[in-house]
């Protein structure tokens, strides 16, 4: 019963955004760290966009389709949430200089400083949570 509760599945995303967050961190600091490579492509962290799909497919789906044998497939397989994990893509198509390296200075400094206001966030909110626990618990 608790394991299925909306404190539960909050927590759960909560711990997930935090990981992808330091992911997320650990890339930006990858792209900064070789600015200056040749041939160096930037890389960037892929986690919200298929959280959202994930957390969308959870509302029913307004028509049923029949299935009138087990080899058919259904026209609508919602996505479990607990199974999105955030996926570093490489940025293969642009070239901001010469030497064929993408890194944009300015974009990953900008990036890194959301990331860890993000990473923030989610921390704080989480102690909130475990607060608001602790004050149900003791009772």
């Amino acid at each position: 019963m608790f394991i299925n509760s909306s404190f539960m599945k909050t927590q759960y995303l909560l711990s997930r955004a935090m990981s992808a967050e330091s992911l997320r961190h650990t890339v930006i600091t990858d792209n900064i760290a070789n600015v200056d490579t040749p041939n160096f492509k930037r890389s960037e962290v892929v986690f919200e966009a298929e959280l959202e799909r994930a957390l969308k497919s959870e509302s029913p789906y307004p028509f049923k389709a029949k299935l009138t044998n087990d080899r058919h497939i259904p026209f609508y397989q919602p996505k479990d949430y607990r199974k999105v994990t955030p996926k570093v893509s490489l940025e293969y198509d642009t070239s901001y200089r010469n030497d064929k390296n993408n890194v944009d200075i300015d974009k990953e400094m900008v990036g890194a400083a959301k990331s860890t206001m993000r990473f923030n966030s989610f921390s704080s909110i989480t102690g909130r949570y475990f607060r608001k626990m602790n004050i149900l618990l003791r009772g």
